[in-house]
């Protein structure tokens, strides 16, 4: 656990547990659980980020309800010293497991920073604002040096680390001749072939001639068959195949690594040129027609639904600020603020918001916090109304919003869902 931020959840007041030492023991097993079961269901990592975040979330929120039955497994007198919902206590709970999930796994701190980062402009914080701050910033590091690591060139040239090929323990046996059968054998080849002897007409054309040949070789050949037999022996297949296979797989390991790398990089540059050649163009993939053509509105729902399946879902943040460049380039009105009121009230008149609907997928999600394009999408299927905002999101009507941080924030949302796919 992070004991700097329990620290600084502890004097912001969150916890408001006095000086009892077994409380604190309390929330930290339950800060603990909380990690646990967040592991197990990276879906809802959203949800408790949007809910810790917010000091007015509803007493009705099924998450509370959710950590206080993990809180009360230690706390068990809880609810004896507050009555009501103790969503300071819940939500301080949230944040500690967050921070510690976040740093423990960059692909969630990714996740609960693009969420809270979203919702953060709006979030009506207090005494815990400090700690809100360092969640984002402490976990925005993580995920932004994980981003440029995905991203990264490498200038390195390549190069193969091989070792050297060595046979140890390779033994050759002697191969000698067995004299003495040798000598026993040529002795019987040259003995006397009949009663008589040899003679004048012992020869090579002779009948001992033969007996001689066939005789002499055949012990020569068996003395360098069991001289050879014994050479072989002394050659085990494992004693080269051995040796052989470690400097093969040795140099497996170092080409796989170089052409890691440089793959890499080649993909680093792809991304960047298409990024690229998508602001340049300013042509909508999804649409199939230049972002000139297409509404204000919808604009800012349309471009960050584009980027955000022209890119990895790993991203720097360099990725928003092309995303809010492009738009300016778009935006006669640069960086004009916005109510949400009529934003969705404009979305609600536009004759082509029929064009997005398709492209954001369904959701029924009745009840609960949820983020904005989610939000907009209940919206756009005739789910919810505008008087829902407030409730849903936490973000309220009279709120403002530019087009292009509306954008961004749907790009985050969108990259949000395809890491939680996970």
């Amino acid at each position: 656990m992070n004991a700097n931020f329990l620290q600084s959840t502890l004097k912001s007041g969150l916890f408001d547990i006095g000086d009892s030492d077994e409380r604190l023991k309390w929330l930290q097993q339950s800060v603990a659980d909380l990690v646990k079961y967040l592991k197990k269901n990276y879906s809802l990592i959203p949800k408790y980020s949007l809910v810790a975040l917010d000091p007015n979330i509803s007493d009705k929120e099924t998450l509370l309800s959710d950590v206080e039955e993990i809180v009360t497994k230690y706390w068990k007198a809880l609810r004896g010293k507050y009555p009501d919902m103790p969503r300071n206590i819940h939500r301080g709970v949230i944040l500690n497991a967050l921070i510690q999930l976040g740093s423990e796994d960059p692909i969630a701190a990714r996740i609960i920073y693009l969420t809270s980062s979203n919702f953060y402009p709006y979030a009506q914080l207090g005494k815990e604002k400090e700690i809100v701050q360092t969640l984002l910033s402490e976990l925005g590091e993580v995920a932004e040096n994980h981003a440029i690591e995905e991203w990264s060139l490498i200038e390195e040239e390549p190069r193969l680390k091989l070792g050297t090929l060595k046979i140890n323990d390779l033994n050759f046996g002697s191969a000698k001749i067995d004299k003495e059968t040798l000598n026993a054998g040529m002795l019987k080849a040259i003995q006397n072939g009949g009663p008589n002897g040899y003679g004048s007409n012992n020869g090579g054309n002779s009948s001992w001639g033969p007996h001689f040949a066939t005789t002499s070789s055949n012990v020569i050949a068996s003395s360098f068959d069991s001289a050879l037999s014994e050479l072989n022996k002394s050659l085990a297949p494992a004693t080269l195949e051995d040796p052989i296979n470690k400097f093969f797989t040795s140099f497996k390991k170092s080409l796989d690594e170089n052409l890691k790398s440089s793959f890499a990089s080649i993909v680093a540059v792809e991304r960047r040129s298409k990024l690229l050649w998508w602001k340049e163009t300013l042509y909508s993939p999804s649409l199939k027609k230049s972002y000139r053509e297409v509404s204000r509105p919808i604009l800012p729902i349309v471009m960050g639904n584009d980027l955000n399946e022209q890119v990895a879902k790993i991203t720097p943040i360099s990725v928003d600020y092309l995303l809010r460049d492009t738009l300016l380039m778009l935006n006669e009105k640069k960086s004009e603020k916005l109510k949400f009121k009529d934003f969705f009230t404009a979305l609600s008149k536009d004759s082509s918001k029929s064009e997005i609907t398709e492209l954001l997928p369904e959701l029924n999600e009745l009840e609960g916090r949820i983020c904005l394009t989610d939000f907009i999408v209940l919206f756009l299927h005739g789910k919810v109304t505008l008087k829902k905002l407030s409730a849903r999101t936490g973000i309220k009507e009279e709120d403002e919003i530019s087009i292009e941080e509306l954008s961004v924030a749907i790009f985050h949302d969108l990259l949000t869902k395809r890491l939680i796919s996970k």
